[in-house]
């Protein structure tokens, strides 16, 4: 074991219990190589947010503009196809019933001359308008008068 000394450095504090050939660092930290190492941690930081910002911005944008200006896919364009000659061409709806799909462009110019003509007419039924209760909406309720006949005593009780 090793042998304990009572306070061999002038500089320990009284309750310190040394051990032989045990000692702290009596060195100095090199400045040098803890700036080096914090500036090295502080580049190292930058470096990942300025890769985060670029990877969530600069390369999902060029991602995002392949997929929408890239060449349309055939699905797609038979959809707009179809509906482009469904609002620009004539068609029936139904033969025996007469229906015609009309272009958009004549359906709207029909519409606006029924507008200035003055002949539109609404689709729904017009009901006449309800006349309002004396007393309105917000009208306490009216105590109940009581008629005449209960209000009087019997003939019998008065002979």
């Amino acid at each position: 074991m090793s042998e304990h000394k009572q306070n061999p450095d002038p500089t320990a504090p009284g309750t310190a219990v040394m051990t032989e050939n045990v000692d702290y660092d009596r060195r100095e930290a090199r400045a040098g190589v803890v700036a080096g190492v914090s500036a090295a941690t502080v580049v190292m930081l930058v470096a990942m947010i300025v890769g985060v910002y670029w990877l969530y911005t600069v390369a999902f944008e060029q991602v995002e503009h392949d997929q929408y200006t890239g060449v349309a896919s055939k699905e797609l364009l038979a959809i707009q196809a179809r509906e482009d000659e469904q609002l620009h061409k004539y068609a029936y709806i139904d033969k025996e019933k007469g229906l015609i799909r009309l272009p958009i462009d004549r359906a709207m110019e029909i519409v606006a001359a029924e507008f200035k003509a003055g002949t539109v007419s609404y689709n729904t039924k017009s009901y006449p308008v309800k006349v309002e209760l004396p007393g309105g909406a917000a009208a306490p309720p009216q105590p109940a008068v009581p008629s005449p006949a209960a209000t009087q005593p019997p003939a019998a009780a008065h002979k």
